[in-house]
């Protein structure tokens, strides 16, 4: 079945014989420019160029699928379409008066068709899967490249609303931004909410102090809302009292943190061990532009003495290093540093930035997922977080909802498959 989308697609890539054109009315056309598809509201082709018998015209070009959706859509009350000089349709069971028609029933390759219905019915999520070794190196790469840069421009987009939200103020952003992703899919809004209760100025003040961070964070968060055993939480719940009644602090339920489906070390309690240790490297965002050292913002992230000994509180553990590891850093890179880099790249005109949050990914390791399972055993490589960010962005914007009309890699394969045999359906 033919779709509107897939007639603007043939138009706009002139897949379709142009050869010896001639109107429903019978007269001679040629088209000299397909003009520039629109986007927005009115017709689908702007400013384009026929030629009708010895006339020339300049104007508009409209697309349906039958010709009567003309009016069914209602255009000849829209002055939008006054300037309408073509019609363009695929069957053709409506005449416009004063208005040429162009049929494409019949013009059309069998191949591109039979393509595009195969793509559509698949079940795979991944419907190019069959088809992806016709496209060469330089398209994929090209178009990888462009999904990484729309991943970036939307990633940077709230985070230049949050900065607008936080009153232009970037340690404030990226303390935020970096609190959200250290309670990753599980704890996120557990994580965001002690952001929101415990203002970034204040662990400024005591960042020189790990004790005082952890008494300030464990606090807020609602761990130290009991009594305890050991001696190293009994004094931790004693200065958050006191921390607590000096700068007039909220605090959340312990009940909001989830450990089910969490590998201990990832427990988080654990994550708030390292997020102490990461507000000892305040202020995070001045330390970030500095491009040189912006790949070394998380190096030596690791949990006091205590924590190497326990999981939880007054639960005492095989002694463990609890460093902070290559994948949790991966993630924090890749979600959290290069986005905050090229957003500050579009925030202060500075190219710089931008250039260090490619070079970021670039020297980080491929994630592993289950939507960049989907594309494995595919002539896609993932060597590292370049790849698999735009595999990513790939399945959420292309592949999910089948738009492989706007797809680089589905527009070179049904561009492909063209061939001089059409059919026309009645």
């Amino acid at each position: 079945m033919m779709k509107e989308k897939l007639l603007h697609f043939i138009w706009q890539n002139k897949l379709f014989n142009t050869k010896t054109l001639i109107t429903a009315e019978h007269n001679e056309l040629q088209i000299l420019d397909f003009g520039r598809y629109n986007t927005d509201g009115g017709p689908d082709f702007c400013n384009a160029k026929i030629k009708i018998d010895d006339v020339v015209l300049v104007g508009n070009i409209e697309l349906h699928v039958y010709a009567s959706d003309w009016k069914l859509h209602k255009h000849e009350q829209d002055k939008k379409y006054n300037n309408v000089i073509l019609h363009v349709v695929y069957f053709h069971d409506y005449d416009i008066p004063n208005i040429n028609t162009l049929v494409l029933n019949g013009r059309i390759s069998i191949r591109l068709l039979e393509r595009y219905q195969s793509l559509m019915q698949s079940k795979q999520e991944i419907v190019c899967r069959a088809h992806i070794n016709e496209v060469d190196t330089f398209t994929i790469e090209n178009w990888k490249e462009r999904l990484l840069i729309e991943r970036f421009e939307y990633k940077s987009a709230y985070i230049l609303q949050q900065l607008k939200h936080q009153q232009n103020d970037w340690e404030k952003t990226c303390y935020h931004l970096i609190g959200k992703y250290f309670g990753s899919h599980i704890n996120n809004d557990a994580f965001e909410l002690l952001c929101n209760y415990l203002d970034y100025k204040i662990l400024l003040k005591h960042q020189d102090n790990i004790f005082q961070l952890e008494a300030l964070l464990y606090g807020v968060a609602g761990f130290l809302n009991k009594d305890f055993i050991e001696i190293y939480p009994r004094k931790l719940k004693q200065e958050y009292q006191f921390l607590k009644h000096k700068y007039g602090l909220q605090q959340m339920q312990e009940h909001h943190w989830q450990y089910l489906r969490i590998r201990p070390i990832s427990f988080p309690t654990i994550r708030i061990a390292w997020f102490a240790s990461l507000m000892q490297s305040m202020p995070l965002m001045q330390n970030l532009v500095h491009t040189q050292t912006s790949r070394q913002a998380l190096d030596n992230i690791d949990v006091s003495e205590y924590w190497n000994s326990h999981y939880m509180f007054d639960k005492i553990s095989k002694i463990k290093s609890k460093k902070m590891g290559s994948e949790f850093k991966a993630i924090l890179h890749i979600n959290v540093i290069a986005p905050l880099l090229y957003a500050y790249a579009k925030y202060s005109n500075d190219e710089k930035y931008r250039t260090a949050a490619f070079e970021i990914l670039y020297t980080t390791k491929p994630e592993t997922n289950a939507k960049i399972k989907f594309f494995d055993g595919m002539n896609l490589q993932q060597q590292h977080a370049f790849d698999t960010q735009a595999l990513i962005a790939l399945y959420d914007q292309y592949c999910s909802n089948k738009r492989c009309l706007k797809c680089g890699i589905g527009n070179k394969i049904l561009r492909n498959n063209q061939t001089t045999n059409a059919i026309n359906f009645a």
